[in-house]
């Protein structure tokens, strides 16, 4: 049985591929699948959490195997240039894949395509179309909120719902607008299997969705991965104020200067709860008192107190944005803040008594 594909389409497929294949005791689940249907070539991973396939044209006859080295064959492949030809032959549990590419090529031991498990079939309860470097742009910002340590669920993945794109847990929230898309009904997807969005580039792809899984693909490439099980939705509008009593705007640039030099100040051991009041940032620890001055736009009264370190993350999802909006309803009240199409939640601390005279 013999089939050729485009050496360099071949090479980029594997490569894509690379960084699914999942450690397992089974050696077969840790290897890239290739099968030739038609006139098509369509290789495969999983991690069992996600499964990633890319296809490809191709011409000749209809077999499957599986690589034993995947590793071995992506490295080979990259010196490939023209039309690549596949054969297999040999018995079953013995069988070769010979790779002739020109002048060069080689001989690699296969497992059947049998041996390694499919995914079952997939029927859409929900379909969508969104720019594939958008959502990835904004998991990338918000996937610092999620805690992949908590027993609940809706903490352990970023949350598609509406218009947002967030994630949350139990001290602070960050949310990322993509303007293309509109989820009806909310899914919960883990960060790993999101960050294979890369293979698609600046494309327009569908998303479909059920109750176990959701599936972004195109033409030729799709990726497939397990909603978070029992992810309770979360309502934004519970999460982040929609009234506030104090609002004034800084330059973002200056507040995360500003909390760099208190961290420094400070061991690491030592806790990193920041006290601010009308543009004032102070921290005492070990009877030594630090402080840092913002340039607020308008008078705060409300003194607040946070964790350095949440609100340096919060910041910096907003690293292209320069000015950064933040809202307050009281001292004890959800630290809201806003720039362009991003929006971040930092709870406040209790003030201590050393820091409410700071």
């Amino acid at each position: 049985m013999r089939s050729s594909v485009d050496a360099a389409a071949f090479y980029k497929a594997m490569t894509a591929l690379m960084d699914i294949p999942a450690k397992s005791p089974v050696k077969v689940l840790q290897e890239i699948k290739v099968e030739f249907t038609a006139d098509h070539c369509t290789l495969s991973a999983t991690d069992f959490g996600t499964r990633l396939s890319v296809t490809i044209p191709a011409s000749g006859d209809d077999f499957a195997f599986v690589f034993w080295n995947s590793a071995g064959v992506q490295k080979v492949c990259r010196y490939f240039t023209g039309q690549l030809e596949l054969e297999l032959s040999g018995q079953r549990k013995s069988q070769i894949i010979t790779m002739r590419c020109g002048d060069k090529g080689g001989k690699f031991p296969v497992y059947e395509a049998e041996e390694c498990p499919t995914w079952p079939e997939f029927e859409a309860k929900q379909s969508y179309t969104a720019n594939a470097a958008n959502i990835l742009k904004c998991v990338k910002q918000v996937k610092y909120a999620v805690d992949l340590r908590s027993t609940r669920p809706e903490y352990q993945g970023v949350l598609f719902q509406n218009k947002h794109i967030w994630a949350v847990e139990g001290h602070r929230a960050a949310c990322c607008d993509d303007g293309g898309l509109r989820v009806e009904k909310p899914f919960t997807v883990a960060v790993p299997a999101l960050e294979h969005l890369k293979v698609f580039g600046n494309t327009d792809i569908q998303i479909d969705v059920n109750e176990r899984c959701v599936t972004f693909r195109n033409e030729w490439i799709r990726l497939t991965a397990h909603c978070v099980p029992n992810a309770t939705p979360l309502i934004y509008e519970n999460i982040v104020p929609q009234k506030w009593n104090e609002e004034f705007c800084f330059h973002r640039k200056d507040f995360v200067q500003a909390l760099k030099y208190l961290l420094a100040c400070i061991g690491k051991t030592d806790k990193p709860y920041v006290r601010f009041h009308n543009g004032t940032l102070s921290l005492r620890v070990n009877g030594c008192l630090y402080k840092a001055a913002v340039p607020i736009s308008a008078e705060s009264s409300i003194i607040f107190s946070f964790d350095a370190r949440f609100m340096l993350d919060a910041l910096t999802q907003f690293e292209k944005q320069d000015v950064v909006t933040m809202r307050l309803t009281s001292s004890l009240g959800a630290i809201s803040l806003i720039a362009g199409s991003n929006s971040a939640i930092v709870l406040p601390l209790r003030l201590r008594e050393e820091q409410k005279a700071a």
